[in-house]
């Protein structure tokens, strides 16, 4: 880290570990709040004796807070300070965990987490903005790469520890895991993080905010709950998606009729960010859903103890870890386009194996196949996040990262949705064609001898086939959505082509423009 400097007016004074401290431990405690309490769920079920559907709003409530929250990131940024809203949004978050930690009620928990979600929405895309505007452009990979591994270290850990603390301290343990790491975060980023002079502030357009704030909280709600609901088939989810729609529509007119509107649509006009936001939901899309689905597909199909899956999983985030510094390196030396290519091809590759997953795959074998699939995503998701910010004007920087981080979640939600809800109709489609094969009459059945245990005869015999069919229908299933994942991946590889290499002129106009606008704590 020795050869990253830091761009400021006065860079003897700033480390630059420090800085790239400062800004992972706020998204780190986000992801460590997100991992643990999905393992403690089960807990708060039985504590509040909740049915499975009204537990989930604990998690949904959140994602509504983060969603209808972060689009004035950079509204707020501008108004108050990047660092000011930082650490106040830190200490939201910590002392929401702290609420929660002591709720009496199914009702007072949820509505504790949406707040922590509203608080939580402005730490990644702040801490990003921050330490891209920190470093020169030329480090911007090498300081992602050493960003990525502190953040890194959450959804490595997060299940684990949240597993052991719920268990040996209950549920209320969970929330309390965030308190040392959002002290040190305050401490941190108030010691070493840059004030800057204000840049001129608009008036904030409350019209503006409200639409997109309500559009993309009824869509998170959307995704979240649709598949619980039926989709369409639900009065909830219509009533949803019509609100989502008109308020969007008010938005885009608000956005380009406002005198004052909340999104200045030039940010929209630079060719890489909007590349890299379209390239972000495709990918997020991708991520989640592996993560989503190996799980089970471990567990359910192939009887693996949940530590066992979660051992076989782990060399994915240790692959991002090692690679993730590499891949800064080599940002320096190669064009981050040709990077994200192999990258991509890397992972379209490890998810058309996973296709072929069967009954003979090994534990070494989802090992180095976990492995090397996060050597393919820390090939992605760095040079993305540089080239995406790379010719973007710097006093963009905190709403492009805010609609840039929106967009992520959104992607995410919408995976999940579209992939589970994949696997389901054709897991259910496999069993109808398997069972219709299935039959004394069939011809094929008759002339091959069957395992005893499949005796269409007996009861125990129809039992044991019905639970084999159950089995392959699913496994069916999972292969289907592994081949669309990889088919999805290697639709994004021709986008990469519309992303272009930052002028060297500009950027370096750009660097000496913000150097005026800079002053050190």
């Amino acid at each position: 880290m020795s050869d990253l400097a830091v761009s400021t007016s006065d860079r003897k004074t700033i480390n630059p570990a420090l800085i790239i401290l400062a800004t992972t431990l706020g998204p780190m405690i986000q992801e460590i709040d997100s991992m643990v309490v999905g393992v403690a769920l089960p807990q708060m079920r039985g504590q509040f004796s909740a049915a499975p559907d009204q537990i989930s709003w604990v998690l949904t409530t959140f994602l509504i807070g983060v969603a209808v929250t972060m689009p004035a990131t950079g509204a707020l940024a501008s108004k108050f300070g990047r660092k000011k809203i930082l650490i106040l949004a830190i200490i939201g978050f910590t002392l929401m965990s702290i609420f929660g930690a002591f709720a009496n009620s199914l009702v007072e928990l949820i509505a504790i987490r949406f707040i922590q979600g509203c608080f939580g929405a402005v730490l990644t895309p702040l801490s990003m903005s921050t330490l891209l505007d920190n470093f020169r452009q030329e480090d911007h990979g090498m300081a992602l790469g050493w960003w990525g591994v502190g953040i890194m270290i959450a959804p490595i850990m997060g299940p684990t520890v949240g597993a052991f603390v719920a268990e040996h301290f209950t549920w209320r343990g969970v929330f309390l895991i965030n308190v040392p790491f959002g002290i040190l975060a305050c401490l941190v980023i108030a010691s070493n993080v840059p004030v800057r002079i204000k840049r001129e502030v608009k008036i904030f357009n409350y019209s503006g905010f409200l639409m997109i704030a309500i559009s993309a909280g009824c869509l998170q709600y959307i995704l979240d709950q649709g598949e619980r609901l039926d989709w369409f088939h639900a009065g909830k989810i219509i009533i949803a998606a019509l609100i989502a729609g008109i308020s969007l529509y008010f938005f885009i007119l608000n956005t380009i009729y406002a005198q004052n509107p909340f999104l200045d649509y030039r940010v929209l006009m630079d060719r890489n960010f909007c590349a890299g936001m379209v390239l972000k939901v495709l990918l997020s899309i991708i991520l989640v859903s592996i993560v989503a689905l190996l799980p089970p597909f471990l567990i359910d199909l192939w009887n693996y103890p949940i530590i066992t899956a979660g051992l076989v999983m782990a060399p994915r985030g240790v692959g991002v870890v090692l690679s993730v510094m590499l891949v800064g390196y080599l940002m320096k030396h190669f064009d981050s386009r040709s990077l994200m290519a192999f990258g991509m091809l890397l992972a379209a590759y490890s998810t058309w194996l996973m296709a072929y997953y069967t009954s003979n795959v090994t534990p070494f074998d989802l090992v180095l196949l976990n492995f090397f699939q996060g050597i393919g995503w820390s090939f992605l998701f760095v040079p993305l996040t540089a080239a995406t910010f790379s010719t973007l004007n710097p006093k963009y920087l905190d709403v492009a990262a805010g609609l840039y981080g929106l967009i992520g979640n959104l992607g995410k939600s919408v995976g999940v949705s579209i992939l589970v809800g994949f696997y389901i109709r054709n897991s259910q489609a496999n069993r109808s064609d398997l069972i219709n094969r299935v039959s004394p009459f069939n011809e094929s059945l008759q002339h091959k001898l069957l395992p005893e245990s499949w005796n269409m005869d007996s009861m125990a015999g129809l039992i044991a086939l019905e639970d084999e069919i159950e089995r392959q229908a699913n496994l069916m299933a999972y292969t289907n959505d592994f081949r669309l994942l990889t088919f999805i991946i290697l639709v994004c590889l021709p986008l990469v082509l519309l992303m272009r290499r930052p002028d060297k002129k500009n950027e370096v106009e750009d660097v000496l423009d913000e150097q005026k606008n800079r002053i050190s704590m």
